[in-house]
């Protein structure tokens, strides 16, 4: 327990006391304070060496304030020309102050315009679908080819297949029955099947079907022969 003449706790209570009155010396000096104001410095003079410091450097200063004489001081009017001056001066300054503020609102405009286009297009290209070509897998490929996009957005895409043979290569397949068949795989290695059909050949043929699973749970998308061998893959 703290006693009541702990000196760390006086000098915390005299601490305390002296911001209260820092700032009235100026005035107990110039007898500006009110009597009880007065009463409560000068009490505080006795317990605080600062204070009394203070004071005593500008004891003097109220005596030599009033021995002062400035009955013959006579204030210069300022010229005529000098409050126009002034105005023009508040005038253009106001201008030249207004015409920054033009400038500096002009250029946020413009920062604030190609930042947006920035992030617009940015945005666009991200978003954009991307031609994805299909690798082959093993042999007897030559000559076939694919490429993928994927469509629409995240949770429900669409799956673009542009594939095709070259007309060199058509004797390896019949003329009838489906020769190619897609599937696609998720992560989780689950397979669907999303169609087959006939090549023609030296033309594309182009099926768009609705994938299955979301975009982020897309794993590979295969192509295969009426055989079941995998000719093209994509892994996404």
């Amino acid at each position: 327990m703290i006693g009541p003449a702990d000196p760390d706790r006086l000098e915390e209570e005299l601490a305390a006391e002296h911001a209260r009155y820092s700032f009235d010396d100026a005035a107990y000096l110039l007898g500006a304070l009110e009597p009880g104001q007065h009463a409560d410095f000068e009490r505080h003079l006795a317990r605080c060496p600062v204070c009394r410091q203070r004071t005593a450097e500008f004891d003097e200063l109220p005596a030599a304030l009033a021995r002062a004489d400035i009955s013959a001081w006579e204030p210069e009017l300022p010229p005529d020309t000098l409050l126009p001056r002034l105005l023009r001066e508040a005038a253009a300054s106001r201008r030249r102050q207004a015409w920054r503020l033009g400038v500096l609102a002009t250029a946020a405009a413009c920062l604030v315009a190609l930042l947006a286009t920035a992030g617009v297009l940015g945005w666009q290209q991200a978003h954009r679908p991307q031609t994805l070509t299909m690798q082959p897998v093993g042999p007897g490929t030559e000559g076939v080819h694919a490429t993928v996009r994927i469509l629409g957005d995240d949770a429900t895409p669409r799956i673009r297949l542009e594939c095709g043979y070259a007309a060199g290569t058509a004797n390896r397949y019949p003329t009838t029955g489906p020769s190619y068949r897609m599937v696609v795989y998720n992560r989780a290695g689950l397979m669907r099947d999303l169609g087959s059909w006939t090549p023609q050949p030296g033309e594309d043929v182009e099926l768009v079907r609705d994938s299955p699973w979301r975009r982020q749970a897309l794993a590979r998308i295969e192509i295969s022969d009426s055989t079941g061998a995998v000719l093209l893959r994509l892994s996404l």
